[in-house]
Formats: structure tokens, C-alpha cells, sequence
């Protein structure tokens, strides 16, 4: 059957990239539980706030991502109960809390950044070229996934890395 989405054109592009990010994290999820890494991509861009800026409180992590507040909390909650991140209160102001990698943290992130290294590499392939619009180069991703998975080329390159 024919994808209804490519032809509503720029009317289905916000279903498109719902649907497009979806399936990039399923395949996400299938490398971590490959290479048996327990992450979750869904916290990816807050973990890696935290591993930027060393230090980090809600406030600076929502100014930065443009999240709500609730899904920051949510992603604390789950970075804090897999023992990833930690917080002290801030000494000026008790109300802050200042979130920090834990040492579990910092072993996670020297074993993810090898793999996040392929997996930026691979989706920047995926994401560069020449198109006219934005609805002609979401054809040209998802028919490149058609022809292999997102978590098939990572895989492929990362066991060459590793080796």
C-alpha cells in the first residue's frame, strides 16, 4: 500500500517527523541493547547536558533544550534511579538543586562516546545532501532505512571500531 504520508506532501510533514523520530529511537534502543548498553535515547539530550556542563541545574537544562519542565523532571527522575546523576543543593539558593554525573555516570559516558561518534556519523549520511525541500530528502531518509536499518549501519560500523 502506498505510504498516505509522502502523499499529503507538506500537510502530513509534522506526522512524518513524528513518526521518523519514533522509529530513530526504536533503532537507537535496539544498538543499546545490542552492544548491551542500559540507556535510554529519550534521555539522551539531558544526560548529555549534564556531561557538558559538569554541573547543571533544571533551569539551565530547560533554557537549553526548550523542554518543559516536566519532561526534564521525568528525565532526572530516571538518570537519578539507574544511579547516572546526582544533585546538591546549590549553597546560595536551597531551592536549586545542581545535578552531576555520578561515577556510574562517568563510566556510561566513556562507554556511549565511541558509539555516539557512529551513530552522529551515520545519521549525518543519512541527513546530508542535496534536496529541494524538505519532504524530498524525508523521502530519500526513509527510503535509505527501507534499504537498511538506522541501528544496521551503526552496528556494522561501531564492530569495526571495536575490533
Amino acid at each position: 500500500m502506498q505510504d498516505k504520508l509522502k502523499v499529503y506532501g507538506e500537510l502530513g510533514l509534522g506526522s512524518r517527523l513524528k513518526r521518523l523520530s519514533d522509529l530513530m529511537m526504536r533503532e537507537i534502543q535496539i544498538v543499546y541493547d545490542a552492544c548491551q548498553i542500559d540507556f535510554d535515547p529519550y534521555l539522551f539530550p539531558v544526560f548529555k547536558m549534564i556531561i557538558e556542563y559538569d554541573r547543571v541545574t533544571t533551569t539551565d537544562i530547560q533554557e537549553a533544550l526548550q523542554y518543559t519542565q516536566p519532561a526534564i523532571t521525568q528525565a532526572i527522575k530516571k538518570l537519578t534511579d539507574k544511579k547516572l546523576i546526582s544533585y546538591k543543593i546549590d549553597k546560595q539558593d536551597k531551592r536549586k538543586k545542581i545535578f552531576q554525573l555520578t561515577k556510574k555516570g562517568v563510566a556510561l559516558q566513556l562507554e556511549v562516546l565511541p558509539l555516539w561518534g557512529v551513530i552522529d556519523q551515520q545519521v549525518k549520511w543519512l541527513t546530508e545532501g542535496a534536496a529541494n525541500s524538505l519532504t524530498s530528502h524525508l523521502n530519500f531518509f526513509e527510503d535509505q532505512l527501507k534499504v537498511k536499518s538506522l541501528s544496521d549501519r551503526i552496528l556494522e560500523h561501531y564492530i569495526k571500531i571495536k575490533q
